[in-house]
């Protein structure tokens, strides 16, 4: 048991299931069991964190996971209980529900950073991928949420993501992407290549496939909490969110925090055994990660962000070059104003 461990981020899924079928992502597929689409408690959210904090330092509380954090009605009350706690608080959304009093009420938390997943660089594209017709209504509530943000002075940061749909056509969609959602929005955004969602999601723009490497995160001080899990329990640990859909979804459970405590799961023989795995590069060993495109050191992952600071943060322990891409490198990542 490593005393001395520092968590430097958790990922807590307020709610599993999602108000989107996006076509790329696994999370619609109709073989989900109905326990992994739950929502989790806020009495056991706040018992989670309580188990692990401080004791096991103070982290990061990001509200993501698999599903979409906004199908929480009292969605700002599981923000108000991170920042109770004195803790940042992240959301990653589709951001179709944050809007009017909702939005307010998620802001006044205390939230501090709210990513908008718009992949999509217009309306088509949008339809196409998202499969639904919301690009101007996101882009609108983002406008809406930056007005109140100035307008009562919060410290959130809001921010758009893109996963690239043609690798053929990159800085066009770069281009398209800055002058359509980032000029309106006025957010920092980050664009990435597509993923493979450990390999349940097949498709002609998945990362270049080059020898196999660790991804970082099995042994990165971070903690991945499902709001289900195994029929009958809930908070599941997975070791990412990318193990979304079967069969991967309920292979990748590394334990329950319902039952067990955090030590148990965290330091317990199956968050072990995939450690070792990665350590010694047996990945075929792991049902859930031998597919991964994450695995791949492809050096495009990261294709442009206007944030200078961008850092794959859900990668801890990845090296630094390993991060932004000559193209990036070459923009000058705070043209978006230009644009």
């Amino acid at each position: 048991m490593n005393k001395n461990l520092k968590l430097q981020r958790i990922v807590m899924e307020v709610f599993g299931g999602c108000n989107y079928t996006c076509q790329m992502c696994p999370q619609s597929n109709p073989g989900r069991g109905k326990n992994f689409t739950r929502k989790m408690h806020l009495k056991e959210f706040e018992r989670i964190l309580d188990m692990i904090i401080p004791k096991y330092g103070t982290p990061i509380i990001n509200l993501e996971g698999s599903g979409e954090p906004t199908m929480a009605k009292d969605l700002y009350d599981y923000v108000h209980a991170v920042k109770k706690r004195k803790l940042k608080c992240y959301m990653y959304c589709n951001g179709a529900n944050l809007r009017g009093d909702f939005m307010k009420k998620v802001i006044d938390a205390g939230i501090d950073f709210i990513r908008f997943s718009i992949i999509g660089y217009n309306q088509k594209v949008y339809k196409k991928w998202m499969n639904i017709d919301n690009f101007d209504l996101v882009i609108n509530n983002i406008e809406q949420a930056n007005d109140y943000i100035k307008k009562t002075d919060s410290a959130c940061q809001l921010s758009t993501y893109h996963l690239i749909t043609d690798n053929n056509q990159m800085s066009y969609e770069v281009e398209e992407y800055k002058k359509n959602v980032i000029k309106k929005t006025q957010s920092l955004a980050y664009i990435w290549k597509m993923h493979n969602w450990s390999g349940n999601y097949e498709n002609k723009n998945a990362r270049i496939k080059t020898e196999r490497r660790s991804c970082g995160r099995p042994n990165a001080p971070e903690l991945t909490v499902r709001a289900g899990g195994s029929e009958g329990r809930t908070a599941a640990v997975v070791p990412c969110c990318q193990t979304l859909g079967p069969p991967n979804e309920e292979k990748s459970i590394l334990g329950h925090l319902d039952k067990n405590n955090f030590e148990d799961v965290y330091f317990g023989k199956k968050f072990e055994k995939l450690r070792e795995a990665h350590n010694k590069k047996n990945f075929d060993e792991i049902d859930y990660c031998k597919d991964c495109d994450f695995l791949y050191q492809d050096p495009e992952i990261l294709i442009w962000s206007n944030d200078k600071t961008a850092r794959v943060h859900h990668m801890l322990g990845t090296d630094d070059n390993f991060i932004l891409t000559n193209y990036n490198k070459e923009q000058n990542l705070n043209d978006t104003k230009k644009s």
